[in-house]
C-alpha cells in the first residue's frame, strides 16, 4: 500500500494521540494536585496510548498492515 492511500490513516492516528497525550497530561496534573494514585490509574494509559498512536503515525507502512 501506498503511503498516499494510508494518509488519513496517518493524520487519524496522529491526531487522536495528540488528543490523549493532552489529556493525559490533563489527568496527570490534576491527580498530582486532588487524588494522586486514582488519577495516575487513569493517567498512565492514556499516554502511553497516546504515544503508541503518535508512534504508529511515523512508521513507513500503513499502521493497519
Amino acid at each position: 500500500m501506498s503511503a498516499k492511500s494510508c494518509l488519513s490513516d496517518r493524520l487519524s492516528s496522529f491526531s487522536v494521540g495528540s488528543i490523549l497525550l493532552v489529556l493525559g497530561a490533563l489527568v496527570g496534573v490534576f491527580s498530582l494536585i486532588t487524588l494522586p494514585f486514582i488519577g495516575l490509574i487513569v493517567g498512565t494509559p492514556l499516554v502511553i496510548s497516546a504515544c503508541f498512536l503518535i508512534v504508529a503515525s511515523r512508521r513507513a507502512e500503513c499502521p493497519l498492515q
